[in-house]
């Protein structure tokens, strides 16, 4: 019996078609901005050594301006705006900490929230080739949603656990989120 043969051309559309199956897809488009709300943010780093914490430094107390979305929290967690974050002394080095947010409104009315706040190394690697960004050295996010259009939210961020696996010493980042909406008229 002999095999089958074909012709070198057909080969390439099925290459083609195969690598496309696991594109990852492009994130959501922007959502309509409504208008601005105010984030603030305390970040502590925490330190752990023989599963036991070390040291927990106050590292800052930063705010800013996020957007409110029209959105149901999906495109909003991907389109949060940065705000000035602060630094972070690490081995003798002042590391950027990157703090993000934005909220959004959707029918209902439910309001979403969102936030994290990172550190990355510049000598940060990545876990996997081609696909993931760089390691953060610690990492912590968290999202709330709630009925209504409240006019303050608060919540606490979970650190993220692969950064705080791969992290020589075990640290992560411990943060306390306030978000003011002050379009939103107070409740009595």
């Amino acid at each position: 019996m002999t095999g089958l043969r074909f012709p070198p051309w057909l080969a390439l559309p099925l290459l083609v078609s195969a690598s496309l199956a696991h594109a990852i897809p492009p994130p959501p488009p922007e959502p309509q901005q409504l208008r601005k709300a105010r984030m603030t943010v305390t970040i502590k780093l925490v330190e752990a050594s023989h599963g036991r914490v070390s040291r927990i430094t106050p590292l800052c107390n930063v705010s800013g301006t996020i957007p409110v979305y029209a959105d149901a929290g999906r495109a909003a967690g991907v389109h949060g705006r940065e705000i000035a974050g602060c630094r972070m002394p690490w081995k003798g080095r002042n590391l950027d900490v990157s703090v993000r947010g934005a909220m959004a409104i959707a029918r209902g009315p439910v309001t979403f929230a969102t936030a994290s706040v990172s550190v990355v190394p510049p000598d940060a690697v990545q876990l996997c080739p081609d696909v993931c960004a760089p390691q953060p050295l610690a990492a912590a996010s968290g999202d709330v949603r709630v009925g209504g259009t409240p006019r303050s939210l608060a919540f606490s961020l979970t650190p993220n656990p692969v950064s705080m696996l791969n992290a020589r010493p075990t640290v992560w980042l411990e943060a306390d989120i306030a978000m003011l909406d002050d379009r939103v008229k107070p409740t009595r």
